[in-house]
């Protein structure tokens, strides 16, 4: 009988059996398809840690520096994330630098229009958007998800826990103490702790549970997770250069308060504020934005095989419309793009933040309301939870927060990203 059975094999799953492992537990891992098959293995990979909630910061710094240990087996690209912003965010740029100033983490902020346009023009000398600061991590970028995947595997296996795809948990056997046995594809199993960790699938397994859809956020319940598709995809266009520093410049994130419009047409395409994130590879600039909210969405088969899990048609002239209004190369050339779409569907909690607790006397949820290859520390950081009966750092992720009214602070962006 293994001491921990954790169901997910994706970024959090895969970290939270390697930490086990090496702290002594027998440790097993179930995937229902192959590791990395979920919304790890479809992620952009973004690195960043842009995020208002003051009690993440340090989570972030500690999972930046798991890929700064080893960038080449992580497929970590450490070319910096840039965040530039209209005028009603700049409160938030300069709280979330202090944030980096008390946990050692280095960023750069900038404030003020001129100022602002000559920091963008030195990388970009076409820059065109208008915005009113920006805060610039020289530590963050982008991991490649699928080479993340494979090493956290690897990593996993090297310090002793079994990993079995292919083998789906279809229920739980229920008693006192919590989970009695796990009832899976290939038969029950028995152990002494369940970690579930299965991304996307969390309210199909919580349900499984035996656990209330809802929580309670200031007096009203909601649930614990909403969905949505995060639209991404890549964009080729011949004939114009990336320009500044290509591949290595930084990831950039860029947010508008004024309306959108199409460098198709001139229409109007998004009325109010609005936001992309880009990273400029070799050949393609690869990037997102514009999420949509579902309901009930049909979690498989997960992927890009899926049409309903990629991008809307129309995200393509969104985006590329959003590049124009960034960088002046780009206009007029909407009709030129070459593009593929992608995404997911990720699990957002209530304020768009992970929960790390027990949630049954063995049975231990990591939910991380899509934050993955950020917070590639929460699964160490469970571990140590689970094994030392307590980790602070995880104190603020609780699910009873949103009972208590503690829910983390809110940025004022147009996206539940940060």
């Amino acid at each position: 009988m293994a001491s921990h059975v954790v169901v997910g094999g994706g970024v959090n799953g895969l970290s939270v059996a390697r930490r086990l492992a090496e702290r002594g537990a027998d440790v097993v891992v179930l995937d229902k398809g192959r590791v990395g098959g979920g919304a790890t293995g479809s992620a952009g990979g973004i690195v960043r840690n842009f995020y208002r909630a003051e009690a993440i910061a340090d989570v972030v710094r500690m999972s930046v520096e798991i890929f700064e240990s080893d960038p080449e087996a992580y497929g970590f690209r450490q070319v910096g994330y840039l965040a530039a912003v209209p005028e009603r965010q700049v409160d938030d740029l300069v709280a979330i630098r202090e944030q980096h100033e008390r946990v050692a983490y280095a960023s750069e902020l900038v404030v003020g229009a001129e100022r602002s346009r000559e920091y963008l023009t030195w990388t970009w000398p076409d820059w065109d958007a208008p915005v009113e600061a920006i805060l610039h991590e020289r530590r963050g970028g982008w991991a490649d998800a699928m080479q993340t995947v494979r090493h956290l595997a690897e990593q996993a296996r090297g310090a002793g826990a079994e990993i079995r795809e292919g083998v789906e948990v279809v229920g739980f056997e229920l008693g006192e103490a919590g989970v009695e046995a796990i009832a899976t594809s290939e038969g029950r199993m028995t152990c002494e702790t369940v970690v579930v960790a299965p991304g996307p699938w969390i309210a199909r397994v919580w349900s499984m549970l035996g656990l209330p859809r809802d929580v309670e956020v200031a007096g009203e319940p909601r649930p614990l997770v909403s969905y949505w598709k995060a639209q991404e995809g890549e964009f080729a266009l011949g004939g114009v250069g990336l320009g500044g520093a290509g591949p290595d410049a930084p990831v950039v994130h860029l947010d508008q308060s004024e309306p959108l419009r199409s460098d198709r047409d001139g229409r109007i395409m998004v009325p109010g504020a609005w936001g992309i994130y880009f990273r400029l590879g070799r050949d393609a600039i690869t990037g997102g934005g514009l999420p949509i909210l579902l309901t009930d969405p049909e979690l498989d088969p997960y992927g890009f095989d899926n049409p309903a899990h990629v991008a809307e048609p129309e995200f393509a002239e969104f985006f590329v419309s959003g590049l124009a209004a960034a960088l002046r190369r780009f206009r007029g050339r909407a009709g030129e793009w070459r593009s593929t779409p992608g995404g997911g569907i990720v699990p957002h909690t209530p304020d768009n933040y992970p929960v790390c607790d027990w949630v049954l006397p063995n049975v231990y949820a990591i939910v991380d309301s899509g934050h993955g290859f950020k917070l590639l520390a929460i699964g160490r950081l469970a571990a140590d939870d689970m094994l030392d009966d307590g980790e602070p750092l995880l104190d603020a992720f609780r699910l009873g927060r949103f009972a208590q009214g503690a829910t983390h602070a809110a940025s004022m962006g147009p996206y539940p990203w940060t």
